[in-house]
């Protein structure tokens, strides 16, 4: 997943001719934008196509409220907060189905949403409580869930985040480290909307890059194999794994590049690390390194890419 600008992403190009997963696209395009960014986008679409590459996801965060890049082009919709205060979780598919509608016809295939973390109304870390639905694990899951359930429905691929949970994080992960509660507490709460939403049918989940005592050893949790256990044998989780971006300050605070985090991430088991456009290279360079050396098995690629194109409804040949 490499991030760019809406405004520039014309330049995003070469990454779509080298077959690259998908596109994040962060900014605040203006009310006026709409038909650039269609152009942009199918243009994109287009560079993969005649490189005869797998169709890349289009992707930005449309959660609602503070946290709504294409907020001024598609109207204004509540926070996650304000929806479970004010709406029933009907309410909110079905308001999720027409953005997923009005998402689609502008180009984008997926929404980097819903927030599945559970956070205090007084959280105070970067708007976790107006992003969480509830600071109760079950609501978040209800409506969780139905948020899903309503882009699903306008064929637009849902990623809940942030696994195992950020709303008990001592900090922002995107400034610098953060410690959850221990995996202990998590079990009893932030991971029971993953739970029951990964049951639903939840296609994508974003991993985090919490410290999570009794589970990854003093790492970011995107970068532990045990995280990734976590996921797939005790939620049972079959889908697409993404990492939050490795950009974020509590990646280099433990000491690893973008290159270098990518590396370890997929050696965890993410199936796709998320980079910024200016570390592509890099980042590529390092993933066929670690191939070549062992570092990284091709039986592990492999898995992640098997579950990528399954998730795109591409047909692999059995052979």
């Amino acid at each position: 997943m490499v991030i760019g600008e809406f405004t520039a992403a014309g330049t995003l190009a070469p990454e779509a001719r080298a077959g690259v997963g998908g596109f994040v696209f962060l900014g605040e395009p203006a009310a006026t934008a709409g038909p650039a960014l269609h152009a942009a986008l199918s243009g994109l679409d287009a560079d993969a196509a005649g490189a005869r590459q797998v169709q890349p996801w289009m992707s930005t965060d449309t959660e609602g409220g503070p946290v709504s890049r294409l907020a001024n082009v598609l109207g204004a919709i509540p926070s996650a907060r304000e929806m479970a205060a004010e709406w029933t979780p009907a309410q909110v598919e079905s308001t999720m189905a027409a953005r997923g509608r009005a998402l689609r016809n502008l180009g984008i295939t997926m929404d980097l949403a819903p927030v599945l973390d559970t956070a205090s109304p007084t959280d105070p870390v970067a708007y976790e409580s107006q992003r969480s639905f509830s600071a109760t694990p079950q609501v978040v899951a209800a409506y969780g869930a139905a948020y899903a359930a309503g882009l699903r429905a306008a064929g637009v691929v849902a990623v809940g985040k942030h696994f195992p949970g950020l709303g008990h994080a001592s900090a922002d992960t995107d400034t610098g480290p953060a410690t959850d509660p221990p995996l202990s507490e998590l079990r009893g709460d932030d991971l029971i909307p993953f739970t029951r939403v990964v049951a639903s049918g939840l296609p994508v989940v974003m991993v985090g890059h919490p410290i999570v005592p009794g589970l990854t050893n003093g790492l970011p949790a995107s970068l532990t194999a045990a995280t990734y256990a976590l996921l797939r044998t005790t939620l049972h989780f079959r889908g697409v794994t993404m990492t939050d971006s490795l950009a974020a300050g509590a990646i280099s605070a433990a000491g690893y590049s973008e290159a270098e985090a990518a590396v370890a991430a997929v050696r965890a088991g993410v199936d796709m690390p998320m980079i910024d456009a200016s570390t592509w290279q890099p980042v590529t360079d390092a993933l066929v390194a670690a191939l070549t050396d062992g570092t990284i098995s091709r039986a592990r690629l492999d898995a992640s890419v098997t579950r990528i194109l399954a998730a795109k409804g591409v047909t692999t040949c059995s052979s």
